[in-house]
């Protein structure tokens, strides 16, 4: 892939970002790549690479059998051209692997580490949070790792009212994984494990106990999200994540996966704190004008365990 200017053929397709329903409805794409909003799927005239859905032609396979798998890992996507318009709704590794896949094509070098898309595949639907379980080569997890480390910054956030070109972005992912994966760069492999290192440290200094299948933290930073961090410093996972920033003075509740839990975290700190307490299904908080302290926390810990039972 190569950026290209106004005055020349490209090369290589046009890879736009909608980042909803709507905006994807008025973009003529050949191919879209998990371009997924809830359970609208927005389709391309030649193909469409989508897996997150539980029933229907797009369902996927870690949700039925012989469901579609992820677009990094999807063989049949086909090879676009110059002229022609990719559709995403965000960048993630499954996605970026799944646009070159088309982009560069499938025979590309970038296809031959198979572990690593693996296991690509395996964080997309299980969460990165279940690394452990993925039973992945070290060196993939390195690789992995690395990556991670370059998107922190080298993915940018995109407008999330309008519709953006984001092809240089996919031409500098796919040049960033051929350095990772094919050429093994040093630099970007050291860089993945400092991120690693760091992610350590993080679980364990916000880390104060484990009550049940719930992680209580306390973070000192407002730098420190750790609602993320479901497995602790041992390496044993949980399903729940009950944090006190001190910083902040917030109290935070996350489960690990909530498509599997009845539990809904916005629920439980509306019913603790307010209507204005805030979220979804899978994280939320309480008033961001209420100073929290460990009263709180452990009003929301006991609440967690209680509902999970």
């Amino acid at each position: 892939m190569h950026a290209h200017t106004d005055s020349e053929t490209p090369m290589t397709p046009t890879v736009v970002h909608a980042p909803s329903a709507a905006l994807a409805a008025t973009i003529a794409a050949t191919l879209t790549v998990e371009a997924e909003y809830g359970s609208v799927v927005a389709e391309g005239s030649r193909y469409t690479a989508a897996h997150h859905q539980a029933e229907g032609p797009f369902a996927g396979r870690h949700i039925v059998a012989g469901g579609r798998p992820s677009p990094c890992n999807d063989t049949n996507i086909p090879s676009t051209h110059g002229g022609e318009v990719v559709l995403v709704s965000h960048l993630d590794l499954d996605t970026v692997g799944g646009v070159l896949r088309s982009t560069l094509g499938q025979g590309h070098p970038l296809f031959r580490h198979a572990g690593f898309w693996n296991l690509a595949e395996f964080i997309d639907v299980n969460g990165a949070h279940k690394i452990s379980y993925a039973d992945a080569d070290e060196d993939d997890i390195r690789a992995l790792y690395a990556w991670w480390a370059w998107a922190k910054t080298g993915l940018p956030r995109f407008p999330r009212d309008a519709v953006a070109d984001v092809t240089s972005t996919l031409d500098e992912a796919g040049a960033v994984l051929d350095r990772i994966l094919n050429d093994l760069d040093t630099s970007l492999l050291l860089a993945g494990d400092a991120f690693r290192a760091d992610e350590a440290a993080l679980n364990a200094r916000t880390f104060l106990r484990r009550e049940g299948d719930v992680l209580v933290r306390t973070a000192a930073t407002a730098g420190d999200f750790c609602n993320h961090l479901y497995t602790d410093p041992t390496g044993v996972s949980a399903r729940a994540v009950v944090c006190l920033n001190t910083a902040f003075r917030a109290v935070t509740v996350s489960i690990a996966d909530p498509d599997r839990e009845t539990v809904s975290c916005r629920e439980l700190v509306q019913d603790l704190w307010g209507p204005e307490a805030g979220g979804h299904k899978g994280i939320g908080g309480g008033p961001r004008e209420v100073a929290f302290d460990e009263t709180h926390l452990e009003a929301a810990v006991a609440e967690m365990v209680r509902r999970l039972g």
